[in-house]
């Protein structure tokens, strides 16, 4: 039996990418993107909205493209893969980490937006 590994998210950019080069010469581009949903109180009747925010990891002709394409406050469609970390910090404390891997991104609608898509 085989398992997956398969994240779907739509959301907005909250900061331009970075982009850097490993020693190998292959590109890296890291960005968080900001997902947010609404549900209604239900004591209060009013709308409570909950933003999680994503690390997302871009590699190699990928990252290129987002470092080229993408902005703060851009929506983007991005599939990948969760991975889990851990490190430790300078003060000795034992951090865990989340990240996602895209494997595919696509920019979505508004101003300057032109539907590019990459990846696959």
């Amino acid at each position: 039996m085989s398992s997956v590994n398969k994240v779907i998210l739509i959301g907005n950019l909250g900061r331009d990418p970075e982009v850097r080069y490993m020693q190998n010469g292959k590109a890296v581009a890291n960005v968080s993107i900001a997902t947010t949903s609404r549900r209604k109180d239900k004591s209060s009747g009013e709308f409570i909205e909950d933003t999680q925010w994503h690390r997302v990891t871009f590699y190699e002709r990928l990252a290129e493209i987002a470092g080229e394409y993408l902005k703060k406050g851009k929506t983007v469609y991005i599939e990948g893969a969760i991975k889990y970390g851990r490190y430790t910090d300078k003060d000795g404390i034992d951090k865990n980490t989340v990240e996602i891997i895209a494997t595919s991104m696509q920019m979505l609608g508004g101003r300057d937006s032109d539907g590019k898509s990459a990846g696959g």
